[in-house]
């Protein structure tokens, strides 16, 4: 066998193993997924996931060393996309009060499409990227858009909410217009006028990249 063979053979051995490799953390991501879902962070052991993946303890630790590691890398995993998804298509947005609303319709609407995603994210609370919600909350206070004693207390009544919501949508039916609902009434808490509330559930959802679409069938009207 020439030099050049050998290479390209070697070569194909190469590529062909990290592409199996890849499939395999793939799955005991996909297998995290649910169980934290289903479990919560802590309740968990590595056979846990090993046996909802299909794979070997032995299997587990060439990718992971411990429970927390394969937490975090599920949490970045999850929301990464969808949170940057999410700030991208608000960018051409003006005012706070409009980013926040269209932001959070998005996000319940990703949370409906996705109840295994939604019940994660609710149990772990893991989202992170929620620095451009909070400059909203912090922006729409300072104009007076917002009414709150402190940012403090709009943050935690927010994210708060927003929790609720996620837990109730992973854990039954809502109805198609359950996000839309949810985002005016707490539009509605921080203070925010209702016409300009009107607007913002009105104004049409901005469109995300194909790996994270989102239904487009609630509306969100204001009754």
């Amino acid at each position: 066998m020439t030099t050049d063979k050998r290479r390209k053979k070697l070569d194909h051995r190469t590529r062909v193993g990290r592409e199996r490799s890849a499939r395999t953390e793939t799955r005991l991501l996909e297998a995290a997924l649910g169980v934290f879902a289903d479990m919560g962070p802590d309740a968990p052991m590595i056979e846990d996931f090993a046996r909802a993946a299909g794979v070997s303890r032995g299997t587990f630790y060439n990718y992971f060393e411990s429970v927390e590691e394969l937490l975090a890398a599920t949490s970045e995993w999850m929301t990464r996309e969808v949170i940057e998804s999410i700030e991208s298509a608000l960018e051409p947005l003006e005012g706070p009060a409009l980013r926040l609303g269209i932001g959070l319709r998005l996000f319940f609407a990703r949370a409906q499409a996705d109840p295994v995603w939604c019940r994660f994210v609710a149990r772990i609370w893991k989202v992170g990227g929620i620095e451009l919600p909070t400059r909203d909350v912090e922006e729409g206070l300072r104009l007076g858009i917002f009414r709150a004693r402190s940012v403090a207390v709009a943050r935690d009544l927010l994210f708060g909410g927003v929790r609720e919501a996620l837990l109730r949508i992973g854990e039954e039916a809502t109805p198609p217009a359950y996000g839309a609902e949810m985002t005016e009434l707490l539009l509605q808490t921080l203070g925010t006028d209702s016409r300009r509330i009107a607007a913002i559930m009105k104004h049409e959802l901005p469109a995300l990249h194909s790996d994270t679409a989102l239904p487009r069938a609630e509306n969100g009207l204001t009754r």
